[in-house]
């Protein structure tokens, strides 16, 4: 399942991503489109063309185009992914190895050898986890472990938490 979020919900996409999701946030289509911001129009039909649903607060965007758009209500993020996960029936059960990266969307991979990324993380951070995985986009190259702060999101998802 592919999503394109709309503009004001660019956390939301970051979390669908660290999920798995294959999920482009409006905003990264600005360069694409070469117009800031892009307008509804344009974006129900690039959602159309690469087949995927929208996501939006927006309720007159949400009018325009209902089939394969979600329309959220209320407020933050963990809100909205409950919405998500009983709408959709979605999973946010987290496996690094099917995370996309939070940043641009892209793929990772498993990073074989762990002094390769020993400058591009905190000290800590490198001597307390093994396991890095790294953005195959190479203008990216965000490195990722799975921190605390997963276990935190899951623990909130898994107990219907609307707070952000």
């Amino acid at each position: 399942m592919k999503f394109l979020v709309d503009s004001m919900l660019g956390k939301l996409a970051r979390f669908l991503r660290i999920f798995g999701y294959d999920t482009l946030y409006a905003n990264d289509l600005v360069d694409f489109f070469k117009m800031d911001p892009v307008p509804d129009e344009k974006l129900l039909a690039f959602a159309k063309k690469t087949n995927r649903f929208v996501i939006t607060k927006d309720y007159p965007f949400y009018k325009s185009f209902t089939e394969n758009t979600i329309y959220l209500r209320g407020e933050g993020v963990y809100n909205y992914l409950n919405q998500l996960k009983e709408t959709l029936r979605l999973n946010f059960k987290f496996n690094i190895q099917n995370a996309r990266c939070s940043i641009c969307n892209s793929k990772m991979k498993k990073v074989k050898e762990k002094s390769d990324i020993k400058h591009l993380v905190l000290r800590e951070t490198f001597n307390q986890y093994n396991d890095f995985y790294q953005c195959l986009n190479l203008q990216c190259k965000k490195v990722y472990w799975k921190g605390s702060h997963i276990d935190d999101i899951e623990n909130r998802l898994g107990s219907n938490s609307i707070q952000d």
